[in-house]
């Protein structure tokens, strides 16, 4: 649990680093949604090929 935890304030270190305005970081956090979302849908595919 501590290595998640860890991981999670590492993670928001980086991207609140990564850029120096409150509209970048609501962008980052946008970006990283969308990213996530095609990797679901990616992976919701592949398991729809697997099980035909």
């Amino acid at each position: 649990m501590r290595k998640i935890a860890a991981f999670t304030v590492m993670a928001l270190a980086l991207v609140l680093a990564g850029c120096n305005t409150w509209s970048g970081v609501k962008q980052d956090a946008k970006d990283a949604g969308q990213a996530t979302g095609r990797g679901i849908e990616k992976a919701g595919e592949k398991i729809q090929d697997i099980s035909k």
